[in-house]
């Protein structure tokens, strides 16, 4: 399918889709706390995933997005969790937005995590309505690390305004001259070995027959995967060794890779205590905009 019958075919489903709707005031429903067992071998096979070498940047110690393989364990069986159920065919509807992580502590493993988690933001969005959600993680009771998870409920029409628990971190959008660019070739099986290895999987990313049928041109690959072979890039580039000094990292998935593909990593700036970088693919598409890396203050 071309890039026009593909718009025609989404554009055609969206216009004929069940007209869902979802109230704002869904923030206030709680999610039960999660725990969660983290071995060496589960660590290992995430950084098997992602690496671009032989030999992934992080070795033995937890990769920057390993929480993400977490937080999909309740996302994707989320009304296992809300005290207040949210309609099935809604939650079919999510498509992720975005990723960012705030790290306070470095972790040992093998070690048992307990996650928090609230439904931080709902807001109306052109195209549905737009939802954070919140992870916090918890060893023995210390705070290790935040996670704000966006998502687009696609279709999804939000009655009433705006809602948010507190602040959201914003991310800084750079627009410069590359300092460099490096491009990797993304194989056609990654998203399985990407949703075997890390256990994050849905239909659009291993399903090519499903993909297709709601108007994809193919199956895509997890936006995380894109976003931790990219750290990985940049982390080896950068010739950094000391990945406790990193404080978060944040992107926005603006687009789709669907393998076989290559995608370029570009980092945009470097400060002292910040890295900005974006992601394009074959077609010179940006599928992510506003990466961005900070560091401690030493």
């Amino acid at each position: 399918m071309n890039l026009g019958m593909y718009k025609i075919s989404s554009l055609v489903r969206f216009l004929f889709r069940k007209r869902l709707k979802i109230s704002s005031s869904i923030i206030h429903t709680n999610i039960k706390d999660f725990e969660f067992k983290i071995n060496q071998k589960e660590a290992k096979k995430y950084n098997d995933a992602v690496k671009n070498g032989e030999e992934s940047v992080f070795k033995k110690d937890l990769h920057s997005l390993f929480y993400t393989q977490i937080s999909w364990q309740i996302i994707e069986n989320l009304n296992d969790y809300l005290v207040t159920k949210i309609d099935d065919e809604i939650l079919k509807t999510i498509v992720h937005l975005s990723e960012q992580f705030c790290y306070y502590k470095k972790i040992d493993v093998p070690q048992i995590l307990t996650v928090k988690s609230k439904i931080w933001s709902v807001s109306p969005h052109k195209k549905g309505t737009k939802i954070i959600i919140k992870f916090d993680y918890y060893c023995d009771k210390e705070l290790v690390s935040i996670e704000y998870s966006g998502g687009l409920l696609f279709g999804v029409r939000c009655i009433g305004k705006a809602q948010n628990h507190g602040k959201i971190p914003k991310t800084r959008v750079v627009e410069e001259s590359p300092v460099w660019i490096k491009t990797i070739s993304i194989d056609e099986g990654l998203p399985f070995i990407y949703a075997n290895k890390a256990n994050i999987d849905e239909p659009i990313h291993t399903d090519s027959k499903f993909a297709k049928s709601i108007g994809l041109p193919n199956n895509i690959l997890q936006g995380t995967c894109t976003f931790a072979k990219s750290l990985e890039l940049i982390f080896d580039k950068e010739f950094m060794t000391d990945l406790d000094q990193i404080k978060s990292v944040s992107s926005k998935f603006t687009g789709m890779v669907v393998p076989p593909n290559k995608i370029t990593i570009r980092l945009l700036k470097k400060e002292i205590n910040a890295l900005y970088f974006d992601v394009l693919n074959n077609k010179n598409e940006t599928v992510i905009k506003g990466g961005q890396i900070l560091f401690k203050d030493n």
